[in-house]
């Protein structure tokens, strides 16, 4: 399986915005005409007007080892500022051995993207088992549906995880256990920031 850069993309759209508008459809074609295979999109449940907007780069399309990376053409690009409403979209790049990995999390019922900011570099080495065993504890909980995490190649100290669960409420519970309190209790000393969106993704295949 070729390896991928999973550019996540959130984006303030207007109360009128649909997922089926001409302008996002066109958008969507011309990522798929840079040889993007896989897209996943949708408006977020938790937060009004927002657009959550996952694509999945091939990585050989450009170096990964790149410090401030950015796929896609720059007409693109702008174009996608365009499409926020202040013309700031939020956007991170995640690199991922395969789209497997990644994909149970996206065609879940419920998809939950969060990520983690720790407040230094060193923190990242320090707290390196935590951030994982975050995500690998989800494999204990009712509902969960698979997915896995990666560090932000614009961000390196910002980690996200992509995870699939069969029912917001399963996640809540989940949310209420020692199991989850366990590693997060560990890294809230080393945090700076937590995010978390929810939403029911449209896959779009080219």
């Amino acid at each position: 399986m070729s390896s991928i850069i999973s550019q996540i993309l959130k984006l303030k759209v207007r109360p009128s915005f649909t997922v089926e508008s001409l302008d996002f459809k066109l958008l969507r074609e011309s990522a798929a005409s840079e040889g993007v295979k896989e897209q996943y999109y949708g408006l977020c449940t938790d937060e009004p007007n927002t657009l959550l907007w996952v694509i999945n780069w091939p990585a050989d399309s450009r170096s990964a080892e790149q410090k401030q990376v950015e796929y896609g053409s720059q007409s693109f690009r702008e174009a996608v500022k365009g499409l926020d409403i202040q013309s700031t979209p939020s956007s991170w790049y995640l690199p991922f051995k395969n789209a497997d990995l990644a994909r149970p999390a996206l065609t879940a019922p419920v998809c939950q993207l969060c990520s983690i900011r720790l407040t230094s570099v060193n923190a990242n080495e320090i707290m390196k088992d935590s951030l994982h065993k975050t995500f690998t504890d989800c494999y204990q909980a009712s509902g969960f549906a698979g997915g896995y995490w990666a560090t932000a190649l614009n961000d390196d100290r910002r980690h996200y995880y992509y995870l699939g669960w069969e029912t917001r409420k399963l996640h809540d519970d989940y949310a209420k256990t020692e199991l989850y309190d366990e590693e997060i209790d560990k890294l809230i000393p080393h945090m700076e920031e937590g995010t978390t969106n929810y939403s029911s993704m449209v896959r779009h295949v080219s």
